[in-house]
């Protein structure tokens, strides 16, 4: 029996290429994205995938996806929570609205899509959340700032999650890809203000961009496809080595330096 992945951001990106890595492995695949009219064309030869609307920042618009899912394949054994963008400026750049736009789409709406489906999950006491994070969730970028802090706040929601739902039969996964060839910069948003004096920190940020290794997409999404749904997956699943590497270098970082202070710690005993 097949069985039936529900995807967000669907249109784009990685939510795409796991469309269509899940439907080569025969899952019935429910690609949702907020505007249908921006589908692979490609997805209309698939008799395994429905494709239907689904706003991550519009509550009214989830519910539906998940009954229908539920309606016409039976169950929903996992989702990937793909849906997001990338807010780009200083911090001093960026409006109240872009930073809570930013927040009410790649966080608040990973909530609210883990919120529809865990219901029917529970009740069947079986089920795998999947969320995509960033390696930027764990080393902030200049000018990156904002973005960086919604994939680090997906983080801390998944690894607290999973001990939530661990009991109840349900596992969660954090995806934590680097770069990719993809249409993530052109969907980015620009700030609401330029201010000169950042200069030097878009500068920082584009040699970062020119030299950095970007991550094989397809192979990224059969990694993840070959981790839903086993007895024991991964809480965090890095993809990418070069990703991994930054992660690496942050985390020795991090402790040089606690280390360095602990004497000021010691003394706040």
């Amino acid at each position: 029996m097949r069985k039936t992945v529900l995807i967000t951001g669907a249109s784009t990106g990685m939510g795409e290429a796991a469309t269509f890595e899940y439907a080569a492995r025969d899952w019935n695949v429910v690609a949702t994205m907020r505007d249908t009219t921006k589908v692979n064309p490609a997805f209309a030869d698939l008799e395994n995938v429905l494709v239907t609307r689904l706003d991550v920042t519009d509550i009214a618009s989830i519910g539906q996806p998940v009954q229908e899912a539920v309606e016409r394949f039976g169950a929903i054994d996992a989702i990937v929570n793909a849906a997001g963008y990338g807010q780009v400026g200083a911090v001093e750049e960026i409006s109240s609205d872009q930073l809570r736009d930013q927040f009410e789409t790649n966080v608040v709406g990973v909530v609210q899509v883990i919120q529809a489906v865990l219901p029917h999950m529970r009740e069947r006491g079986s089920g795998h959340i999947i969320n995509i994070g960033s390696m930027g969730g764990h080393v902030s970028l200049p000018t990156m700032a904002v973005y960086c802090a919604s994939k680090s706040a997906v983080q801390s929601l998944t690894e607290g999650l999973s001990k939530e739902v661990g009991p109840l039969g349900i596992h969660v996964t954090l995806v934590e890809p680097a770069g990719y060839n993809t249409g993530f910069a052109t969907n980015s948003k620009l700030p609401a203000t330029s201010i000169p004096a950042y200069a030097p920190s878009y500068a920082s940020m584009a040699a970062f961009d020119k030299e950095a290794v970007r991550g094989d997409l397809v192979k990224s999404m059969a990694a993840v496809v070959d981790i839903t749904g086993i007895d024991e997956p991964p809480l965090h699943l890095a993809v990418a080595t070069a990703g991994l590497e930054m992660v690496r270098g942050r985390f020795a970082e991090l402790m040089d330096e606690y280390a360095r202070w602990e004497p000021v710690t010691v003394g706040t005993d």
